[in-house]
C-alpha cells in the first residue's frame, strides 16, 4: 500500500483540507442536490464558495502556479477524499486534477490563460474525451486503438467520432478531445483543446453508473464536424 510521505508544507495544507472536508463538506452528503449523476451545479458552486473562503480551493497548486510534487499532492488529495464531495468542493477531483497538471506541463501561455486559469480558480470544470464505445468498434480505454478521427483542413482540424463514459461532460467548460491524426496501425493520438459547450459535441445520453460523486455524470457523446484551430492541439 502506498503511503504518502508529507513535507511540512503539504502536511499543513492537508490538515486544513481535512478540517474543511470534515466540518463543512461532509454534512452535505445527505443534501437532496446530490443526484444519481452527481451533485448539481448549484451545490458544486455553493461548496466552492465555502472552499475559497476557507483558503482550500485547488490546494495542490500554489499561488505562484507551481504544483506540489507527486507525494505532496497525494497527501493532500487523500485528505480531500474523506468525503465523496470533498474533491468536488476543493477542486481536486478527476478529471480536473489531471487536466490541470497536463495543461500546466504542456500548454502555451495563451492556452493556460484561456483554459487552465479558470480551472485553477474553480470557475469551470473540464472533461477528457478519450474513451470510446467498444461495442461500436471504438477503442474502449486504449488510446492506441482510437477510431475518432481528426483531419487537417487549412489552419484547422476537423474531428468526428463517438465517445463514452466521459466524466463530467455535462456542464463542463473546458474539453480535451483525443483523436487519431495518423493512418495505418499507429494511431498518432493527438489532444485538442475545446471551449465547452460546443454545438459539434452533443450528449446522446448520460449513463447510469455506480459513481454518483462526479458532477455532470458520465456521458456518451457524438462528435460531429468539430473544428479546432491547429494552435490548440498537442502531439500530432
Amino acid at each position: 500500500m502506498f503511503t504518502p510521505c508529507p513535507t511540512e508544507r503539504s502536511r499543513e495544507i492537508a490538515d486544513r483540507v481535512e478540517r474543511f472536508v470534515r466540518d463543512v463538506v461532509a454534512p452535505y452528503e445527505s443534501d437532496p442536490r446530490c443526484t444519481a449523476h452527481g451533485p448539481s451545479a448549484e451545490l458544486v458552486e455553493e461548496l466552492r464558495v465555502k472552499a475559497r473562503a476557507a483558503g482550500v480551493m485547488t490546494p495542490h497548486i500554489l499561488p505562484d502556479g507551481s504544483h506540489l510534487d507527486q507525494r505532496e499532492t497525494a497527501a493532500v488529495l487523500k485528505r480531500s477524499g474523506l468525503s465523496p464531495l470533498g474533491p468536488v468542493a476543493v477542486n481536486t477531483m478527476a478529471p480536473d486534477e489531471g487536466n490541470m497538471f497536463l495543461l500546466g506541463k504542456v500548454a502555451s501561455a495563451a492556452q493556460k490563460a484561456r483554459f487552465l486559469d479558470p480551472l485553477v480558480r474553480g470557475d469551470v470544470r473540464s472533461a477528457f474525451y478519450m474513451t470510446e464505445p467498444a461495442e461500436e468498434g471504438g477503442a474502449g480505454s486504449d488510446p492506441s486503438m482510437l477510431s475518432t478521427t481528426a483531419v487537417r483542413d487549412g489552419n484547422d482540424w476537423v474531428l468526428n467520432g463517438r465517445k463514452k463514459f466521459i466524466t463530467g461532460a455535462e456542464g463542463a467548460g473546458v474539453g480535451i478531445v483525443m483523436a487519431r491524426t495518423g493512418e495505418g496501425e499507429r494511431a498518432q493520438a493527438t489532444m485538442f483543446l475545446v471551449d465547452l459547450p460546443h454545438p459539434a459535441i452533443r450528449t446522446e445520453r448520460v449513463l447510469d453508473t455506480i459513481d454518483s460523486s462526479m458532477p455532470g455524470g458520465h456521458a456518451q457523446v457524438l462528435i460531429d464536424g468539430l473544428r479546432v484551430p491547429a494552435t490548440r492541439c498537442w502531439a500530432r
